[in-house]
């Protein structure tokens, strides 16, 4: 399994508007994306004052990344036109890694 790690930052001010955006656009188009196993959206604790936001994908191999992002799949996608006006565009990064270890918690 590959793990891909999306970073960006925010614009200021524009937190309410970025969620519900990413809620309707991105995240919905990914939970559509045949191969991927999960993801996870993320943001700073509440007490920092960081614009950044990740979201951790687990997809099944690099098979199923490239089939959904294509072959520029090592680049961030190009944000959709909603987006656009919400996040630093220079902040835009993503990473790749093999899943090297596991644990599920028994809750």
């Amino acid at each position: 399994m590959i793990m891909r790690v999306y970073r960006c930052t925010m614009v200021a001010g524009k937190d309410a508007e970025f969620l519900g955006t990413a809620l309707a656009t991105t995240h919905s188009w990914l939970r559509q994306q045949p191969g991927l196993v999960a993801f996870y959206a993320g943001r700073p604790p509440a007490d920092s004052n960081s614009r950044e936001r990740c979201m951790v994908q687990i997809w099944q191999n690099i098979d199923a990344i490239k089939a959904a992002f294509g072959d520029n799949w090592r680049m961030p996608r190009n944000l959709p036109e909603e987006m656009r006006p919400l996040v630093e565009s220079a902040s835009v990064s993503v990473e790749h890694y093999d899943i090297a270890d596991e644990f599920h918690s028994i809750i």
